[in-house]
This record gives structure tokens, C-alpha cells and sequence, in this order.
């Protein structure tokens, strides 16, 4: 069975390793086939694939952020036509509020004496999409917190004290935006959401192609019903461990259901086809 890992974050956005070095450390344990999905950006897929080469496949995929009823809900593409100059400006505007946004978090922590430069933020980011893992680590860095996680547990969480929500697409917008660019749309950690197999359903009427099965957040309750709802659906399963660095689960410490990344390529096929 190939070895894949289909949910990785590189520098692009607020990931640890650059797309070069994570696709050296994807072939040193052995992995085949990686997909680059950074949070509203593909800055990275480019450099990802050059370097791999014949070394292993590089899927280019995305992690786009929508919303409904307050709740955070991510959608995952895979095998985009990712330089669509339509798809590109889409998100260029999500990465510019972005940056608003994470201005507007370093005020409010100002403003509850929590004082962070704002360089820092974007030394963090190192050119990447700004988020607020780049402010969590800013604020470790300035001394203000102990780790990554109770910067997020104390003030970055949804609704905190220092957190400002952003412009968000709807769920069914997102899978209309990933299949405008020729991709797979893959709902994401479903485990996060109260109620995921409502939200399975309702995206399956707008063309949902996948759920994301395994995921270090989906207990074996939540895959098996997954398992159910994807055979209910005729969806794709795929998995990934959502590797950001060394703060999260290692890479490749998931398997993804075998035959999922052929499945992929042949939904995503449908949106190019005319």
C-alpha cells in the first residue's frame, strides 16, 4: 500500500518547514505521495515540487477557511489547477484580510498588556500567509506566554479576549471555489465540528468529493461513522496527520484508506472536464 500524507502545512502559511525541507523529510520516512495544503495559499506547491522530482508525488492542494453559525469549517482541495488567475485572486483577498486581522489581534493584545511587535508577527510568518500561530509564537518569543497552546487556551482561541474574526466563505462557497480551480473539495478534522455528519450531509448537495476519515482528532467512533457516511454518500476517504511542526502530530503518523489518492485525481478530473 503506498505511504501518503494528505494534510500538511509548510512556512506558506503557519507551518515549521519550509516546502523544500518538507518534502526531504516526507522521503526520508519513507512517504510517496505528500499534499502541500497551507490555509489560503499555494505559495508553496511550487518549490514542493521542484524539489521532489522523481522523488515522490507532490498533490497540490489548499486548506481554505469558511464558516457557518460561528463554527470554523475547513475545506481541503486537491489536484488544483492552483495557478487559475481566478483562483489566485480569490486568494490574494483572503490573505490581505488576513493580515488585517492579525494587526487588529496584536492590538487587542496591547490593549489587555500584552504588548507584541508586530515585526515579530511577520518575522514569524517569514513572508507567509499571516496567522495566528505567527502571533502565538511572537508571543512565546516576547516572553508573555509559555508555549504556542496557551496563547490559543488563554486569549487566540475562537472568541477569546484577543480574538477578531475575518471575512469567511460559506462551506458550499468553498467547495464551489475548489472546483472553479479543477480540485477535489475534502471536508477537513471533522471531529471539530458538534455535529459533522450534518454538516457531511449538507455539503454532499453542494458536490462535496471527500471526508477526511483519519485525522489525529477523529477518534475510532468518529472514523467508523465516517466510514458510514462516506460509503452513505459514495465520498471519498482520504486522512493526514495536519503536520505543522513540532507541536503537532509527527508527519505521516497517519494512513489514509488505500486507493484514496487515484479516487482524488478522478473527482477532481470531473471539474476540468469541458
Amino acid at each position: 500500500m503506498q505511504r501518503v500524507d494528505l494534510h500538511l502545512h509548510t512556512t506558506a502559511s503557519d507551518g515549521e518547514l519550509a516546502p523544500a525541507d518538507l518534502v526531504w523529510r516526507a522521503r526520508a520516512i519513507g512517504l510517496e505521495a505528500i499534499a502541500i495544503t497551507d490555509h489560503d495559499t499555494t505559495a508553496g506547491i511550487l518549490e514542493a515540487q521542484a524539489t521532489a522530482s522523481h522523488l515522490l508525488l507532490v498533490i497540490p492542494g489548499i486548506e481554505l477557511s469558511a464558516e457557518s453559525d460561528k463554527l470554523d469549517v475547513h475545506i481541503l482541495g486537491y489536484f488544483l489547477n492552483w495557478q487559475s488567475d481566478d483562483f489566485q485572486a480569490q486568494l490574494t483577498r483572503f490573505r490581505d484580510d488576513r493580515l488585517k486581522r492579525g494587526q487588529r489581534i496584536v492590538e487587542k493584545l496591547a490593549a489587555l498588556g500584552l504588548p507584541v511587535s508586530w515585526e515579530r508577527v511577520l518575522a514569524q510568518a517569514d513572508g507567509g500567509a499571516v496567522g495566528r500561530p505567527h502571533i502565538a509564537r511572537a508571543m512565546v518569543e516576547a516572553g508573555l506566554v509559555a508555549s504556542v497552546s496557551e496563547a490559543f487556551d488563554r486569549y487566540l482561541y475562537t472568541g477569546g479576549p484577543a480574538y477578531v474574526s475575518r471575512e469567511r466563505l460559506t462551506p458550499e462557497a468553498a467547495v464551489a471555489l475548489i472546483h472553479r480551480a479543477g480540485g477535489a473539495a475534502v471536508l477537513a478534522h471533522p471531529a471539530v465540528l458538534p455535529d459533522y455528519a450534518a454538516m457531511v450531509e449538507r455539503l454532499v448537495t453542494a458536490g462535496l468529493d471527500g471526508v477526511e476519515v483519519v485525522h489525529p482528532l477523529n477518534s475510532e467512533i468518529v472514523r467508523d461513522n465516517l466510514r458510514g457516511l462516506a460509503a452513505r454518500f459514495g465520498l471519498v476517504m482520504t486522512g493526514g496527520s495536519d503536520f505543522h511542526g513540532s507541536e503537532s502530530e509527527p508527519l505521516g503518523s497517519v494512513t489514509p484508506p488505500s486507493g484514496c489518492v487515484p479516487a482524488l485525481r478522478e473527482r477532481a478530473a470531473r471539474y476540468r472536464q469541458g
